[in-house]
């Protein structure tokens, strides 16, 4: 009898720095006709740069690390390798997979069998990125039904249906415009989705590792729960079949009929105590309030109906929608940048802007924003900088081996619509965007902001010691 397929993977840091692919296939794929060259170096330049050649085989072991074994033709195969075919999505191109977890002290390390497939939108695309995103499954069709793992830590939840490892696309070093290039340190969407749970709401949790494909270095990925019904359920009680549950425009579990009602009434008009109650019936107004504000904060710059959001409601007389932050990129840019008025139907924009015209919702939005801002809460610029530091400092030398796995890559590689072509490094790029953050965004955001809600008539001016406990 055959018995089952066994993995273990070793890694050699010594070794992976000089990876070359060897034996690898030489294209994934073709793109608009045209071969798609592979990459699997670690840049010389870089890796051996006499500022940072010693400290490279430290900067592959401060990290958890995370091995993700297919079978060779399921991964870089010509016609069934998801990599080869990462624009084509669904469980037709879901790929049986080896997941293992390591942690930087060997003590909480893991194998266990799952299924695999590329994940996300813009940045399937060959030429917006060659470093993609996945999301893991687990099903017993692989392996146990799901995850059981600590992955994220003792005070998070420790049993999973779905995990995402997120490449990073907007404001990343292999992003198409040069301006995002330069503000590339792949630590904002982390950053507000931690903040939304510390403003008290349910939050993704997230934690960033180094991803290993086949035994090949490919980067720094941030592994993360997905907000979907499963999540939902998890965090807010009930199981997965109780929930609707929307990535924006896409229905992932559930139906959108009370979606359907909830906008019907939001576009109607939001002026009247019965309308205002009435939107209050189908959607969680406080954990709305605290999902726009941080929004807000960080001037999210890329959201509308078909985007970057995450949304789901148990079922049933009582259940209310709740809005979970996803893909929050384009964020934490300039200190003056104000993205309130920005509206489309159907989307959390739409929704405020409808709110807005009650007096009873802009009394709870001033009173949560006075909370948030004030000196304990959760966006004062220094719990904000706290935040923000804490994630920073933890990829301090771990951005070394991201730099040298792709920091080349649009100079060297693939140069793509708007330059200029750098070769993207901790000490000349990544050190300068962080202090920016730090010693200008973070001390000014916070006023701005609350500046900004003023303008948009929302008074957020009163002590808040005389407000209510946070929700």
């Amino acid at each position: 009898a055959v018995g089952e397929v066994s993995t273990h993977t070793y890694l050699f840091p010594r070794d992976i720095i000089r990876q070359s692919g060897s034996g690898f296939p030489a294209d994934w794929g073709t793109n608009k006709g045209s071969a798609v060259p592979a990459y699997y170096r670690m840049a010389p330049e870089i890796a051996f740069a006499p500022e940072y050649r010693d400290s490279m085989e430290r900067s592959l072991k401060v990290l958890p690390s995370v091995s993700l074994v297919f079978a060779p033709e399921d991964l870089f195969g010509t016609e069934h390798g998801i990599y080869k075919h990462p624009e084509e999505a669904g469980a037709a191109w879901e790929r049986a997979a080896s997941f293992e977890f390591f942690s930087p002290d060997q003590k909480s390390n893991l194998q266990v069998n799952c299924g695999a497939r590329i994940q996300g939108g813009w940045n399937r695309r060959p030429e917006e990125s060659p470093k993609h995103s996945f999301r893991l499954v687990f099903r017993k069709k692989y392996g146990p039904g799901k995850l059981r793992f600590a992955v994220f830590g003792t005070n998070a939840p420790a049993e999973f249906d779905t995990l995402i490892l997120r490449a990073g696309c907007n404001n990343s070093w292999l992003h198409w415009s040069g301006i995002e290039r330069q503000r590339g340190e792949y630590v904002r969407d982390q950053w507000m989705r931690d903040t939304l749970r510390e403003m008290g709401q349910p939050s993704a949790a997230g934690t960033f590792v180094h991803l290993y494909l086949n035994g090949l270095y490919w980067g720094i990925y941030n592994l993360t729960e997905r907000p979907d019904a499963a999540f939902a359920a998890s965090h807010l009680g009930g199981s997965l079949s109780d929930y609707d549950s929307f990535n924006a425009d896409k229905t992932l579990s559930g139906d959108r009929e009370t979606w359907t009602e909830l906008m019907r009434r939001v576009n109607k008009g939001v002026r009247t105590a019965a309308e205002f109650s009435s939107i209050s019936e189908l959607l969680d107004i406080e954990n709305f309030i605290d999902y726009m504000i941080v929004n807000f904060y960080g001037a999210n710059a890329d959201w509308d109906r078909h985007s970057n959001w995450y949304a789901a409601r148990r079922r049933g007389r009582e259940g209310k929608f709740k809005f979970f932050i996803w893909d929050a990129e384009r964020t934490l840019e300039q200190a003056g940048d104000n993205t309130i008025d920005f509206d489309d139907d159907e989307s959390p924009p739409r929704i405020f802007h409808r709110l807005a015209e009650s007096s009873e919702f802009r009394l709870l939005f001033s009173k949560h924003a006075q909370r948030h801002f004030a000196e304990s809460g959760a966006l004062n610029a220094k719990a904000a900088a706290e935040r923000y530091r804490n994630w920073s400092e933890q990829l301090d030398l771990a951005i070394l081996a991201e730099s040298a796995r792709w920091g080349s890559y649009r100079r060297n590689i693939h140069q793509y619509k708007e330059g200029p072509y750098e070769i993207y490094t901790r000490d000349q790029h990544w050190r300068p965007e962080v202090e920016r953050l730090l010693n200008d965004y973070f001390p000014r955001r916070s006023a701005v902001a609350l500046e900004q809600f003023r303008m948009h008539g929302f008074a957020t001016e009163s002590s808040p010691n005389d407000l209510p406990a946070a929700h």
